[in-house]
């Protein structure tokens, strides 16, 4: 089997075929010996899955991690009740599809799993999830489900919260640096007009980078995707005036299609020219296409939205309205929908529940010209070679190049003389945004939600003096670095500080014992390093800082001294061991 296909076959999440292919390039003999049993975000599930298996073949690990790719919300879910039988895609929904290979050697033939070892999703633990560092006494609560096979369906049955006496205090772990891409299904066009024709529509668009690279199908700016996203504009003839940031601070006025202007590099006509023709030359409606279910990847875009979207609040627009509100950022996208209801404004929306399904609804065909989402950027070309249908992306301006006078594809930042096109959804540009960003130094599961860092006191959006406050504003959609890409995040594992011997009997040291080695790894933290950092970047995500990589960024270091670090109090430990370390305050027996 050649190499393309083995890599198909891991992206795909295809485990019979990607297993008997690791047979072929000369995997351990033997069956797996244990497992490492989560999920939750789709954002995550495709590198997950690869990363699963790369551990298992190039590590001669024999623990084969089974990921289940149920949504961020269902992350957590099954990380609070640790109880596998809450592993499903949203209520109403069927559990996730079993697995096409089954290991009775690793304790069942049927899926769910035999137990949860870990949760993931896009959006952190809620603030309130438990009380203040020290007693970590529960308060969050997670809805509980039944699932009737019968009539397909789910029943609430109550409710629980984190138990911190059994299994100690809670761990959220950034995996990688993950940005959310704006998908887009726009025809490409030729690059001598900056036109095409299809269906009696004529297209154009003349930021379009040609070519297998990340994002370039469009090139929007911050002032277009606010004003799509609120419901200003919602159709791709429109030539409607909308507010944009100039790079004093001060709120200009332009037309919708100002925006589409000859990208740099461009030999059609001069870069930065030539904006003001409408992207369709007929009514053509922007269809957005959102997550449906509880979803980290919703959580990401609306936290851009909300910190980036009220500086541009021309008093008419109602950004501070719609976006300035405590229930955003938020993994459900129903809010904002509501909030823009509420103003008065229609979205053209069309729900999916899962990255795959708002991918196919996006797609590439012509039949679904001018649909728009958002999308982790494994779920969009060229980063997902698997699936033909998949849509493009596109770049994205940030505030780096607002800063520089750039408030269109093409045009020259302020002290240079070559022109810049936006940003792209990018494992370099997630990694530039991160540079805004202070690496934890405690054990407080708190300090790891990235998206709580925000701007201190007295913080001024760049080149405007001290007339736009950013001050308590989300840092990450905010990063003033060069080819910074704003509608970034992570993707986050839930782990536990105690384990306890499984549901299945597996004993706590070996579970402790197998999640440390698999973490160690992921962050290339052990010897030999293998691969994990080619995998996430193939996958369309940035690998996390280390000092080698960043010194005054290492956050792998962080991780390694606070969680996996034996030596340290707050280690990842199994429960009955000697030193306690994460279990020292567990009255219970560690999560099952």
């Amino acid at each position: 089997m050649s190499a393309h296909s083995f890599k198909k076959a891991l992206r795909n999440g295809s485990s019979a075929l990607a297993l008997s292919t690791i047979a072929l390039i000369g995997a351990p003999a033997a069956q797996a010996s244990d497992g490492i049993y989560g999920g939750g975000s789709t954002l995550a599930s495709l590198a997950e899955r690869a990363l699963s298996a790369n551990f298992y073949v190039y590590n001669s690990s024999n623990i084969l991690l089974l990921y289940a790719a149920i949504g961020s919300g269902s992350g957590q879910r099954i990380f609070i009740s640790n109880n596998p039988a809450q592993g499903f895609l949203g209520t109403g929904q069927d559990p996730a599809t079993p697995p096409d290979y089954l290991f009775p050697s690793l304790g069942f033939s049927t899926y769910p799993y035999p137990r949860i070892d870990f949760g993931a999703s896009d959006s952190p633990l809620p603030a309130n999830f438990v009380s203040t560092p020290g007693t970590y006494t529960a308060i969050y609560t997670t809805t509980l489900y039944n699932w009737d096979q019968i009539n397909h369906t789910t029943l609430a049955t109550g409710s629980t919260s984190f138990p911190t006496a059994s299994y100690g205090q809670p761990i959220q772990l950034p995996l990688f640096e993950a940005p959310v891409a704006v998908a887009v299904n726009l025809p490409a066009v030729d690059q001598n007009t900056g036109a095409t024709v299809a269906g009696g529509t004529t297209w154009t668009i003349k930021s379009q980078i040609p070519g297998n690279v990340y994002g370039g199908r469009i090139q929007l700016s911050s002032a277009q995707i606010c004003a799509i996203f609120s419901g200003l504009v919602t159709d791709w003839n429109s030539t409607a005036s909308i507010a944009y940031l100039k790079a004093d601070g001060t709120i200009g006025h332009e037309s919708f299609a100002a925006a589409n202007t000859w990208r740099a590099g461009s030999t059609a006509g001069t870069p930065g020219t030539g904006g003001g023709t409408p992207y369709a030359s007929v009514s053509t409606p922007i269809n957005i296409v959102y997550r449906s279910d509880g979803s980290g990847t919703s959580f990401i875009f609306t936290n851009y939205l909300k910190a980036v979207c009220p500086l541009l609040d021309d008093g008419t627009n109602g950004y501070q309205t719609i976006f300035s509100t405590t229930v955003l950022p938020n993994n459900n996208f129903t809010q904002l929908i509501n909030k823009v209801t509420a103003f008065g404004r229609t979205l053209h929306t069309v729900s999916a529940a899962g990255s795959d399904a708002v991918a196919a609804a996006v797609g590439n065909s012509s039949a679904n010209y001018g649909y728009i989402g958002y999308l982790s950027a494994d779920f969009v070309l060229p980063n997902n070679p698997v699936t033909s249908t998949a849509p493009y992306a596109a770049n994205v301006q940030n505030d780096y190049l607002r800063a520089n006078a750039v408030y269109h594809p093409g045009q020259t930042p302020t002290g240079t003389t070559v022109p810049a096109d936006f940003a792209t959804p990018s494992p370099l540009g997630a990694e530039a945004a991160w540079t805004a960003l202070s690496v934890p130094t405690t054990a407080d599961f708190n300090e790891w939600n990235v998206y709580a860092q925000a701007w201190p006191a007295t913080t001024y959006l760049p080149g405007s003096g001290t007339s736009v406050a950013i001050t308590g504003l989300s840092k990450l959609p905010l990063a003033p670095a060069d080819g910074a890409y704003p509608l970034t995040g992570t993707a986050y594992g839930f782990f536990y500080s105690c384990y306890g011997a499984g549901r299945d009997s597996v004993a706590a040291a070996t579970r402790a014992s197998d999640v440390v080695s698999y973490l160690k790894w992921h962050y290339k933290l052990s010897s030999p390093a293998g691969n994990a950092e080619d995998v996430i970047v193939v996958n369309g995500f940035g690998p996390l800082p280390s000092a080698s990589t960043d010194p005054f960024h290492d956050w792998t270091g962080a991780i390694n001294s606070i969680y996996l670090d034996s030596a340290s109090s707050t280690a990842i430990a199994a429960y009955g061991a000697s030193p306690a370390n994460g279990c020292s305050s567990v009255t219970g027996t560690g999560a099952q």
